[in-house]
């Protein structure tokens, strides 16, 4: 009871405006002291990951959390949305757009407790200790991960050093203020404590956030950033400790409710909720608007691609199970890209074809000669460096589509290779998604607090 007693104390203690949730120690109230207390206060953070029930919507997300990141993007159709059953789904972004505005406010919380517990353990030299200060820096690593794909315009490295980034808080300070760093000393942070997390070498699963987990966020943000030499080094690690998996073992691992299988690095929700209900909901409501056309259209080899039949019926509704989660499958893209990025067509298409050996039967190995010509008519046009889409650029970003349907993967990619405009036609109006709604607004009461927070573009007065 003591535990959980310092677990409400602190989060009771963090409030909503930007000057309590990012720079000042909980007044009146006692911190912990032990590691047990320390750990105490992180598994309820790891509780809210692991049981449906209690609702993650910022770290790793919900069951809807998911889903409406596919119903922003262009994986379902919502021209074709089924009524009176579609009327609460979102047609576009922009009828969402100001609950972002909610998870700045929650990842900043819970990097407010990982700062709380990285500047106050005292017990660093026990096992315990270490393993609380591990998760408590992982943790933080991702939050801030998570704060830079959704209130960060895409990267760009010419503009790091004037890009607006986040603001960098790593300990509490009564008398500062928050400002907004630029992208290049937000991304340097992030990078610094992903790193602090693998230096622990922390394995417990107990705690979720180990060492594993760290490198792969490290690969996601180092991808993201476009430094393509150290996302390929940190992901060939990580796929070489969980090799991919195919036929039988990979439909058991993407359609496992709870379990945690295969390649899967991290997962949300392994313990599920007391009921199926939530979970449920989000099922049915991801068969209010079918699969897009183009989607469909990719899955070239039809049948003998096991995830044609696993992602929707012959109606083109959805079938898959709707995931947050991060595998190795994703490592092996990222590789496969860094390297076209790098101009190393041989190993790009390596690994673009150990992919799609593993997913379709009577695999024909790509060659530079036989990859699809660009399609003139996808909504991407570039890539990620702002160039033209080349046949080798566009196959692998295919690929990914395909495979990380259902796993809020696809709207990121819209942002991360060009922010393409695109409308919707839905209840008798037209729905556009315009540039700037990939990047959220930031609170008001943030930009209301002082003069260091600004405002991202097209959402100032």
């Amino acid at each position: 009871m003591k535990n959980i007693f310092y677990i409400l104390v602190l989060i009771v203690a963090v409030c909503t405006s930007c000057k309590e949730y990012l720079d000042v120690k909980p007044k009146g109230q006692t911190i912990p002291e032990t590691a047990e207390e320390f750990s105490a206060m992180l598994q309820y953070h790891l509780d809210r990951i692991d049981n449906e029930d209690m609702g993650d919507y910022e770290i790793m997300g919900d069951s809807e959390n998911v889903l409406y990141y596919e119903f922003f993007s262009d994986n379902l159709d919502a021209s074709l949305t089924f009524y009176p059953d579609g009327a609460r789904s979102p047609v576009y972004i922009g009828s969402k757009i100001n609950t972002f505005q909610d998870k700045y406010e929650d990842l900043y919380k819970v990097i407010g407790d990982c700062n709380i517990i990285i500047d106050n353990l005292e017990e660093k030299n026990t096992e315990l200790g270490k393993k609380v200060l591990a998760t408590a820096y992982a943790l933080r690593g991702v939050c801030y991960y998570n704060l830079l794909r959704l209130f960060c315009e895409p990267y760009d490295k010419s503009k790091e050093q004037e890009m607006l980034g986040l603001s960098v808080v790593e300990r509490f300070d009564v008398e500062a203020r928050p400002v907004r760093n630029n992208m290049k000393e937000s991304v340097d942070f992030i990078e610094k404590t992903l790193k602090d997390a693998i230096t622990f070498h922390q394995t417990d699963q107990t705690f979720r956030f180990t060492e594993d987990v760290a490198k792969a966020y490290l690969a996601r943000l180092y991808f993201w950033t476009q430094q393509w030499d150290k996302a390929i080094a940190v992901s060939e690690e990580i796929l070489e400790k969980y090799p991919l998996q195919e036929g039988t073992a990979y439909l058991d691992m993407m359609q496992a409710r709870y379990d945690q299988k295969g390649n899967t690095i991290l997962k949300s929700y392994v313990y599920g909720p007391r009921g199926d209900w939530s979970y449920g909901l989000s099922l049915s409501e991801s068969k209010v608007r079918p699969v897009s056309e183009e989607l469909v259209n990719l899955f070239v080899e039809k049948g003998n691609d096991v995830r044609y039949e696993l992602s929707f019926d012959k109606k083109r509704l959805n079938t898959k199970r709707i995931c947050s989660c991060v595998r190795s499958d994703e490592m092996c893209l990222i590789i496969a890209e860094s390297y076209a990025h790098k101009a190393d067509a041989a190993n790009a298409l390596k690994y673009l074809n150990l992919l799609r050996s593993k997913r379709i039967t009577g695999h024909v190995p790509y060659t530079e000669s036989t990859l699809p010509a660009v399609d003139a008519d996808a909504l991407i046009k570039v890539d990620a460096t702002g160039k033209p889409l080349t046949p080798l650029i566009s196959a692998i970003l295919n690929e990914r589509r395909k495979e990380f349907y259902m796993e809020a993967d696809r709207w990121f990619e819209l942002k991360r290779n060009g922010r393409p405009e695109f409308w919707v036609a839905a209840n008798g109006s037209k729905y556009e998604t315009l540039k700037y709604f990939y990047t959220a607004p930031l609170p008001k009461e943030d930009i209301d607090f002082g003069t260091g927070v600004i405002q991202n573009e097209g959402y100032t007065e």
